[in-house]
C-alpha cells in the first residue's frame, strides 16, 4: 500500500499545507493575544500549587462540566474533550509519518509496549467522540435547548471533529489489511479486504488527505472562530479568581480611569474570558435577572463583548494615533439597563465551567457611569447622599443606632467595657430597620446565654460601604471603609461578629485591601460553633416545617453552607426541607449588588423565590441576611401564595428555642 506522500510532489504539497496552516495559526494567535497587552494588568501568577490543582480538577478532570444538573451535556462534552487529548499523540504521528514512513515518538511504534496500551485507548475514545458528535448534532438540530445558541460555526466545528475521528478509523482499518494496526483497525480488516486491494488503496488515500484537511483547517480556523475557547479555556481555568468576595481595588488618587468605558480598560483576564466562553448558556440558566425577564443575559453580554472586541481588534493592534469612532462599550454595546440589572449573586460565575468573571465587569462599568458620567438610576441620589451624610442608606441619624438596644444594658466600646471576646457589628439593618431589630435582640440573647463577652460600637458604627461599592461608587466605599477601620484600630478590635452577610463579606474580604485585617464571623457560624461547644442548647420544641434560603454572600461568595443548616438542625421539632435550588445552586432574593435600593420591574426576583418556597409546603423560610429577610417577607405579602408562611432569621429561631 503506497503512502499518500510517497512521491516528492505529494510530500511538498503536504509540507506546504502544514506551512500555511501553522503560519496562519501563529498569525491569528498573535493578533488575538496581542490585545491582552493593551488591557489592564492584573496579578494572577501567585498560588501556583492551587492553580495547578484546579487545572487538573476543572480542566483535565472537567469538574464543572460534569455538573449533575447538566450531566447529559457534560458527559458529551467531556468525552469529546478527553478524546481530543487521547488522539494528540496520534495526530503527531500522523504529521511525522507524512515525512518519514512509520515514524513514531520514542517508546511508541509497532511492537512497542506503549502502542499496545495507547492504541486501544485511542480506539475507545474515537468511537466515543463519534457517538457524542452525533448526539450533539441531534441535540442542536432537534432538541434545541433554550440556553444553547445554534450557529453554522458550531455545526462546522462538530463536522470537523467527526471527520477527524471517522477518517482516522478508516485509515487504521485500511492499514490493517497489509499489517498490524489498532484493535479497532484489525477488526475492520476483514470487511475492508472484501473491497479489493485497489478500492482499499483508494479509500486509504482519500481518508488520509481528508484527515489532513480536517486537521489543518480545524487548527487554522480555531483562533478566528467562536470556538477559540478550545485554546483559551486552559488559561481561563488556571488564571481563575481565587479570592472570592472581594472586588478589584481602585487607586482613587492615581487611577487614569475611574471605571470601564472601553473594552481595553478591562483586565487581560477579562478579555481572555471573553474568548473562553463556550456559549453553553449555563450562566443564563442560573441568572435571577434573566429568569425574571430583566434585560440581562450573562451569555449574551459575553457574546456582545467578544464581537465588539473582534470589531475593535485592528484598531487596538494598530500603532496609529487615531481615535476609535465605532460603537461605545457602555450604552451602545452593553445597555445601561443591562448593567444595572445584575444582583451580583455570583450564580453565573458558579455555573460557568471555565470560571469566567462577570461581577467585576459590571462593577467596572458601573464605576464609569457613577464616577465619570454621574449617570445612574435617580433613586440612587438619596441612597448615596444618605450613606455620605448619615452613614446608612435610610438617612437616619447616627444617634438612633442605639435605640434598638434600649433596656438591654449593652456594653459600648466608647465606655471602655474592658476585655471582650468579640465586637458585635450590628449593621445598618440590625440597628435601624424595624423588621430586623428583633434579629439583633435574638443575637444578644444567644451571646448572653453562652456567656460571650461582647460590646457594640453603637453610634460610632457606620455602613461598611458594601452597597456603595457594588453600585459603582468606589470613592464613597473607601471613605466609609476608612472610617470604620479607623474606629476598629482605635479600640484594638481583633474579632468581629456580624449578622449581615454583606457586612461579613466586606469586612472579611475587602477591608484587607485598605489594611483592615480582622477575624470575622457571621452569626450563623458563631451560633453553630456555640451549639457544638455546648455553650448553648436549644431545648424548646418549635414544631415548624421550614426551609433555608441561602444568602448569596454567605454561600457562593464565601462558601458557608453548612453552619446555618447545623444551627437549624439543632432546634427540636424543626423539619428542614431544601428548596429545589439550594446551596451552590441557590436562587437570589434580588437585593444584592445594591438592588435593594433600586426599583424593580415585574416579575420580581423575590416573588420567584417565594413561589419556589411555597411549592415545598413549608410554614417558615429561615434566612441569615436582613436583606433576604425583607425581600422574602415582601414576596410573601405581594404574591399571597400562603397565608401562613412567614420568614425568620436563624438567630430568632435559635433564640426562641433556648
Amino acid at each position: 500500500m503506497l503512502h499518500p506522500t510517497d512521491s516528492v510532489i505529494s510530500t511538498l504539497i503536504f509540507a506546504l499545507i502544514l506551512f500555511v496552516t501553522f503560519s496562519a495559526f501563529t498569525i491569528f494567535m498573535i493578533r488575538r493575544f496581542q490585545v491582552l497587552r493593551a488591557a489592564v494588568p492584573i496579578d494572577r501568577f501567585s498560588n501556583v500549587k492551587e492553580r495547578l490543582s484546579g487545572l487538573l480538577r476543572f480542566f483535565i478532570g472537567q469538574g464543572r462540566i460534569l455538573n449533575p444538573k447538566y450531566i447529559g451535556a457534560g458527559i458529551m462534552h467531556a468525552v469529546i474533550f478527553w478524546g481530543f487529548l487521547a488522539v494528540t499523540i496520534n495526530s503527531i504521528h500522523f504529521i511525522g509519518r507524512g515525512f518519514v514512513e512509520n515514524w513514531s515518538l520514542p517508546l511508541f511504534g509497532p511492537g512497542k509496549f506503549l502502542d499496545s496500551v495507547y492504541l486501544p485507548f485511542v480506539d475507545l475514545f474515537e468511537v466515543g467522540v463519534l457517538l457524542m458528535v452525533i448526539w450533539a448534532g441531534i441535540r442542536r438540530a432537534i432538541i434545541k435547548p433554550k440556553r444553547v445558541t445554534n450557529s453554522w460555526d458550531a455545526a462546522l466545528i462538530l463536522g470537523l471533529i467527526g471527520s477527524l475521528m471517522f477518517t482516522d478509523i478508516l485509515i487504521r482499518g485500511a492499514e490493517a489489511t497489509v499489517g498490524d494496526s489498532s484493535p479497532l483497525g484489525n477488526s475492520l480488516a476483514g470487511l475492508f479486504s472484501i473491497m479489493g486491494t485497489e478500492t482499499v488503496n483508494s479509500l486509504f488515500t482519500v481518508s488520509w488527505w481528508l484527515h489532513l484537511i480536517s486537521l489543518t483547517f480545524f487548527l487554522a480556523y480555531l483562533p478566528i472562530s467562536k470556538h477559540f475557547h478550545v485554546i483559551t479555556s486552559l488559561f481561563s481555568v488556571y488564571f481563575r479568581t481565587l479570592n472570592y468576595g472581594a472586588l478589584p481595588m481602585l487607586d482613587i488618587e492615581n487611577a487614569e480611569n475611574y471605571g470601564v468605558s472601553q473594552i481595553e480598560q478591562f483586565s487581560w483576564k477579562d478579555l481572555l474570558d471573553v474568548y473562553s466562553c463556550t456559549e453553553c448558556g449555563r450562566c443564563q440558566d442560573a441568572c435571577p435577572a434573566y429568569a425574571t425577564q430583566k434585560p440581562l443575559s450573562p451569555k449574551l453580554v459575553n457574546e456582545q463583548m467578544r464581537d465588539h472586541l473582534n470589531e475593535k481588534l485592528p484598531f487596538l493592534n494598530s500603532s496609529g494615533e487615531e481615535e476609535w469612532s465605532g460603537p461605545s462599550l457602555v450604552g451602545d454595546v452593553i445597555a445601561e439597563e443591562t448593567i444595572w440589572a445584575c444582583t451580583m449573586c455570583k450564580a453565573c460565575e458558579e455555573a460557568c465551567p471555565l470560571f469566567i468573571d462577570f461581577i467585576d465587569r459590571f462593577v467596572g462599568m458601573r464605576r464609569h457611569l457613577v464616577l465619570e458620567k454621574s449617570s445612574f438610576p435617580p433613586e440612587l441620589n438619596n441612597t448615596f447622599r444618605n450613606l455620605e451624610t448619615h452613614g446608612n442608606p435610610w438617612g437616619i441619624a447616627a444617634s438612633q443606632r442605639e435605640e434598638w438596644a434600649e433596656g438591654l444594658d449593652l456594653p459600648r466600646m466608647y465606655d471602655s467595657p474592658g476585655e471582650i471576646d468579640v465586637l458585635y457589628w450590628v449593621g445598618c439593618a440590625g440597628a435601624l430597620d424595624d423588621a430586623n431589630k428583633p434579629v439583633s435582640e435574638s443575637v444578644v440573647k444567644i451571646l448572653r446565654e453562652a456567656g460571650v463577652k461582647f460590646a457594640i460600637l453603637g453610634k460610632e458604627e457606620t455602613c461598611t460601604g458594601d452597597a456603595a461599592r457594588r453600585l459603582g461608587n468606589e470613592y464613597l466605599f473607601q471613605v466609609l471603609a476608612a472610617q470604620n477601620i479607623e474606629t476598629f484600630e482605635k479600640y484594638g478590635v481583633k474579632k468581629i461578629l456580624t449578622q449581615c452577610p454583606h457586612c461579613f463579606n466586606t469586612i472579611k474580604n475587602e477591608y484587607p485591601q485598605l489594611a483592615g485585617n480582622y477575624e470575622v464571623m457571621h452569626h450563623t457560624e458563631f451560633i453553630a460553633e456555640l451549639i457544638k461547644e455546648g455553650r448553648i442548647k436549644p431545648k424548646n420544641e418549635l414544631k415548624s416545617d421550614l426551609t433555608y434560603h441561602d444568602s448569596c454572600y454567605m454561600g457562593r461568595h464565601n462558601g458557608v453552607y453548612d453552619s446555618p443548616r447545623e444551627a437549624l438542625s439543632a432546634i427540636p421539632g424543626v423539619n428542614l426541607t431544601e428548596m429545589p435550588r439550594s446551596r451552590e445552586n441557590g436562587f437570589c432574593c434580588g437585593a444584592g449588588g445594591g438592588r435593594m435600593w433600586l426599583e424593580e420591574s415585574m416579575p420580581k426576583v423575590n416573588q420567584e423565590r417565594v413561589r419556589e418556597a411555597s411549592s415545598i409546603n413549608v410554614d417558615t423560610v429561615a434566612t441569615a441576611c436582613p436583606f433576604c429577610k425583607t425581600m422574602i417577607r415582601d414576596g410573601i405579602n405581594e404574591t399571597g401564595v400562603s397565608e401562613n408562611m412567614k420568614t425568620k432569621d436563624i438567630a430568632q429561631l435559635v433564640a426562641d428555642s433556648l
